[in-house]
């Protein structure tokens, strides 16, 4: 199809995205999403894809609008996008989130200063204090992303259309603007306003552990979260926080003990993590995880050491994790990644 080539915002917002894609404090892997609207278009990303690839990859789908916008204010979120010509991409999850946007361009990030509040029990407490007045924006509770989570924005919506700015708890923020420049501004302003001190780190890798099919990591970040001990307290108690994190590293961490036991041994050839935590050692990497698990944790890592010591964090339930392991659209996800 020829429709983006005559369309100035699609290209901006390509290049916008292939810039901000490469930066892993705004987009890890397949994770977030952008669109904009032409011509009663939506042009939305599409599922598994990564924004990083927005020039040099066909990332974005073509979605009727006008249908999506009818299917919401008849109240029905469960309505399947219509694409829009012979792609065989499918659109992303939260493509009805931007549906109901107004905004002429919509970005969907999980930004690590952002999400780094977002997962804490009161981050509208901060917001207010620390949010520019000139950015009119709105806190959503968690809901499990796609239709739930489209309904409560729509609600939201409904109070206040002057809202730019969506935070979605334990998730992301979704950001809607005239322009790609006014996304780009409005981005700039809150990761100013909302970055965090990340805690310091002393400790060093000597770990010689060996398992078959696993290697220490060659990150030395992610070796600290089995090696300091305020972040290994977190890897054990505050492991599910966020959907993304969850769908590609599993409900829950395999922690072992060292040196490993039968059990150990047993969970790990059982569960064929992407990552086993060995305490007070590192952190072994499986030689079959994908770039996008690895993003994934580097992700966790970094809004882990982003959290005041004594932070409690809000986690996701064992209900809210079945969901979305169990979920259809989160399978093909997946089976996406690399």
């Amino acid at each position: 199809m020829n429709h983006l080539l005559h369309s100035r915002t699609g290209n901006l917002l390509k290049n916008y995205c292939t810039k901000i894609g490469k930066n892993s404090l705004l987009v890890q892997g397949a994770g977030g999403n952008a669109s904009w609207k032409h011509n009663n278009i939506l042009w939305v990303k599409a599922s598994g894809t990564w924004l990083a690839d927005a020039i040099k990859k066909d990332i974005f789908v073509p979605v009727d609008l006008v249908h999506l916008q009818q299917e919401i204010s008849n109240n029905n979120f469960s309505s399947v996008p219509r694409v829009i010509g012979d792609s065989n991409l499918k659109p992303s999850i939260e493509t009805l989130l931007h549906a109901l946007m107004p905004h002429k361009v919509v970005l969907h990030l999980h930004a690590i200063e952002i999400l780094s509040h977002l997962v804490r029990f009161n981050p509208e407490i901060i917001f207010s204090k620390l949010i520019d007045t000139s950015i009119n924006w709105s806190l959503i509770e968690y809901f499990k992303p796609g239709e739930d989570l489209a309904r409560e924005v729509s609600k939201s919506l409904r109070d206040n259309s002057n809202i730019d700015v969506v935070f979605l708890k334990n998730h992301g923020v979704v950001i809607g603007g005239k322009s790609v420049e006014d996304i780009e501004k409005i981005l700039k302003k809150l990761l100013i306003s909302l970055k965090n001190n990340k805690n310091k780190l002393i400790n060093k890798v000597t770990s010689s552990v060996k398992i078959n099919n696993y290697a220490l990591s060659l990150d030395s970040d992610i070796n600290q979260l089995a090696i300091n001990k305020n972040l290994s307290k977190r890897l054990s108690k505050e492991w599910a926080l966020y959907p993304d994190h969850v769908v590609f590293l599993g409900s829950h961490p395999i922690i072992c003990s060292y040196p490993m036991n039968k059990e150990d041994i047993k969970k790990i050839h059982l569960n064929k993590p992407g990552f086993v935590f060995v305490m007070g050692h590192g952190v072994l990497e499986n030689n079959k995880v994908t770039k996008s698990q690895k993003s994934q944790l580097r992700c966790y890592f970094d809004v882990i050491i982003r959290q005041p010591l004594q932070e409690k964090l809000f986690i996701l339930s064992e209900k809210e994790i079945t969901e979305l392991l169990d979920w259809d659209a989160e399978k093909f996800r997946q089976s996406q990644s690399f």
